[in-house]
């Protein structure tokens, strides 16, 4: 959800963030787009903003500036992990049982983001290593390798390496 906060808020906005935009993103979660409000839009985009500078921090290799800005998220809307049941199965939530839409995926965004750098994992939070490509991803491959936000960007890279090598000849 981080990623894809930042990703089409920030990496590649598609202009003003609709209601309908936000609704996409949190569409894994049909109660959350049933709580938002238009008025919710510029909340969520300074939210992209914050978790756009966990990410840039991560891919400079500044540990420290991620973990202190995923700090300073956790203080302003902390989390409070307890288990809810939704259609018979038991969910771990991150928030508060009342907690707004905003504040609500701020605590689960940061405390995602931190459970990751917690457990030496900071390196599954990758950016695209595509040319031109600026999105960030989360890295769920075995052996943490992936380098590319997809397999678009991938096969580019690929294609245009194969040509490099070719032209040479």
């Amino acid at each position: 959800m981080a990623a894809d906060l930042v990703n089409r808020l920030i990496r590649e906005p598609s202009g003003t963030p609709t209601a309908a935009v936000l609704a996409d993103i949190l569409a894994i979660d049909p109660p959350s787009v049933a709580k938002l409000d238009v008025d919710d839009a510029p909340g969520f985009v300074a939210l992209a903003h914050r978790l756009d500078t966990v990410f840039d921090s991560l891919r400079r290799g500044d540990l420290d500036a991620a973990a202190t800005e995923l700090n300073a998220l956790l203080a302003s809307h902390s989390a409070h992990p307890h288990l809810a049941k939704e259609n018979g199965e038991w969910r771990m939530h991150h928030h508060p049982a009342d907690a707004a839409v905003l504040p609500m995926w701020t605590s689960i965004c940061s405390e995602n983001l931190a459970r990751l750098i917690g457990a030496g994992e900071s390196a599954r939070i990758g950016t695209c290593a595509g040319s031109g490509c600026e999105r960030v991803f989360l890295d769920e491959s075995k052996n943490a390798s992936r380098r590319f936000c997809s397999t678009t960007c991938n096969n580019r890279a690929r294609s245009a390496a194969y040509r490099r090598r070719h032209t040479r000849r």
